[in-house]
Protein backbone atom coordinates (compact mmCIF):
# COMPACT_ATOMS: atom_id res chain seq x y z
CA UNK A 1 0.00 0.00 0.00
CA UNK A 2 3.01 2.54 0.80
CA UNK A 3 4.60 1.67 -2.28
CA UNK A 4 1.59 2.70 -4.59
CA UNK A 5 1.62 5.79 -2.56
CA UNK A 6 5.37 6.71 -3.04
CA UNK A 7 6.22 5.39 -6.51
CA UNK A 8 4.12 8.70 -8.29
CA UNK A 9 5.60 11.72 -6.32
CA UNK A 10 9.23 9.30 -6.92
CA UNK A 11 8.07 9.37 -10.63
CA UNK A 12 7.22 13.07 -10.38
CA UNK A 13 10.84 13.63 -9.02
CA UNK A 14 12.86 11.49 -11.32
CA UNK A 15 10.69 13.37 -14.27
CA UNK A 16 11.40 16.76 -12.60
CA UNK A 17 15.53 15.81 -12.62
CA UNK A 18 14.85 15.01 -16.10
CA UNK A 19 13.92 18.41 -17.38
CA UNK A 20 16.31 20.24 -14.81
CA UNK A 21 19.30 18.59 -16.15
CA UNK A 22 18.21 18.97 -19.93
CA UNK A 23 18.06 22.70 -19.04
CA UNK A 24 21.05 22.91 -17.47
CA UNK A 25 22.96 21.25 -19.99
CA UNK A 26 21.48 23.09 -22.88
CA UNK A 27 22.66 25.87 -21.07
CA UNK A 28 26.32 24.69 -20.84
CA UNK A 29 26.27 23.79 -24.74
CA UNK A 30 25.26 27.30 -25.52
CA UNK A 31 27.56 28.90 -23.29
CA UNK A 32 30.18 25.85 -25.05
CA UNK A 33 29.99 27.82 -28.45
CA UNK A 34 29.80 30.93 -27.11
CA UNK A 35 33.50 31.01 -25.47
CA UNK A 36 34.54 28.83 -29.01
CA UNK A 37 33.09 32.05 -30.94
CA UNK A 38 34.74 34.43 -27.79
CA UNK A 39 38.32 31.83 -28.34
CA UNK A 40 37.75 32.61 -32.28
CA UNK A 41 37.57 36.49 -32.00
CA UNK A 42 40.76 36.74 -29.27
CA UNK A 43 42.65 34.84 -32.00
CA UNK A 44 42.08 37.85 -34.68
CA UNK A 45 38.96 36.62 -36.50
CA UNK A 46 37.46 39.51 -37.87
CA UNK A 47 34.66 38.10 -40.42
CA UNK A 48 31.37 37.56 -38.40
CA UNK A 49 29.77 35.16 -40.83
CA UNK A 50 32.33 32.77 -40.00
CA UNK A 51 32.90 33.60 -36.15
CA UNK A 52 28.71 32.69 -35.77
CA UNK A 53 28.74 29.61 -38.02
CA UNK A 54 31.74 28.50 -35.81
CA UNK A 55 29.04 28.93 -32.57
CA UNK A 56 26.39 27.45 -34.11
CA UNK A 57 28.49 24.08 -35.10
CA UNK A 58 30.32 23.98 -31.66
CA UNK A 59 26.45 24.68 -29.80
CA UNK A 60 25.78 20.37 -29.35
CA UNK A 61 22.26 19.37 -29.79
CA UNK A 62 21.22 23.31 -30.14
CA UNK A 63 17.55 23.69 -30.55
CA UNK A 64 15.87 24.96 -34.30
CA UNK A 65 15.60 28.76 -33.43
CA UNK A 66 19.05 28.93 -31.74
CA UNK A 67 20.87 31.91 -32.92
CA UNK A 68 23.93 33.89 -32.55
CA UNK A 69 24.37 37.43 -33.42
CA UNK A 70 27.56 39.39 -33.36
CA UNK A 71 27.75 42.72 -32.71
CA UNK A 72 30.82 45.42 -33.04
CA UNK A 73 30.99 48.74 -30.66
CA UNK A 74 34.22 51.71 -31.09
CA UNK A 75 34.58 53.38 -28.24
CA UNK A 76 36.39 56.67 -26.88
CA UNK A 77 36.67 56.11 -23.23
CA UNK A 78 33.44 56.07 -22.37
CA UNK A 79 31.65 57.41 -25.79
CA UNK A 80 30.57 55.65 -28.53
CA UNK A 81 32.48 56.47 -31.63
CA UNK A 82 32.74 56.00 -35.56
CA UNK A 83 35.36 53.12 -36.29
CA UNK A 84 36.78 55.68 -39.21
CA UNK A 85 37.83 58.34 -36.67
CA UNK A 86 40.53 58.67 -34.50
CA UNK A 87 39.80 59.25 -30.27
CA UNK A 88 41.60 62.59 -28.65
CA UNK A 89 45.23 62.52 -28.63
CA UNK A 90 44.88 60.58 -31.99
CA UNK A 91 44.18 57.17 -30.63
CA UNK A 92 41.97 54.84 -32.90
CA UNK A 93 39.20 53.55 -30.53
CA UNK A 94 39.10 50.80 -28.47
CA UNK A 95 37.06 47.62 -30.07
CA UNK A 96 34.63 45.58 -28.08
CA UNK A 97 32.88 42.63 -29.85
CA UNK A 98 29.39 41.19 -28.17
CA UNK A 99 27.91 37.84 -28.78
CA UNK A 100 24.74 36.91 -28.17
CA UNK A 101 23.35 33.47 -27.87
CA UNK A 102 19.94 32.25 -27.75
CA UNK A 103 17.73 30.11 -28.22
CA UNK A 104 14.16 28.35 -26.86
CA UNK A 105 14.59 25.10 -24.43
CA UNK A 106 11.79 22.91 -24.42
CA UNK A 107 11.26 20.08 -21.66
CA UNK A 108 11.67 16.71 -22.55
CA UNK A 109 8.86 15.63 -20.49
CA UNK A 110 5.62 18.27 -19.89
CA UNK A 111 3.36 18.57 -16.67
CA UNK A 112 2.64 21.00 -14.28
CA UNK A 113 4.37 23.56 -13.95
CA UNK A 114 7.06 21.77 -15.62
CA UNK A 115 5.68 21.70 -19.40
CA UNK A 116 6.59 25.56 -20.15
CA UNK A 117 9.03 26.59 -22.37
CA UNK A 118 11.65 28.57 -21.41
CA UNK A 119 14.24 31.08 -23.59
CA UNK A 120 18.16 30.67 -22.71
CA UNK A 121 20.63 32.86 -23.56
CA UNK A 122 24.43 33.94 -23.29
CA UNK A 123 26.06 37.37 -23.77
CA UNK A 124 30.26 37.64 -24.06
CA UNK A 125 31.98 40.57 -24.73
CA UNK A 126 35.10 40.89 -25.42
CA UNK A 127 37.72 43.79 -26.00
CA UNK A 128 39.93 43.25 -29.18
CA UNK A 129 41.83 46.45 -28.84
Amino acid sequence: MEFALVVPILCLALLGIINGWSFVSSSLSMRAGVKTAANLVMQGSANDAAIQAVALSSWENRPGDAQVTLGRTYMCGSVVADPTTLCNGLKIPSVFVEIQATATWSPPYSFGVFSLSREISHQQVIRVR
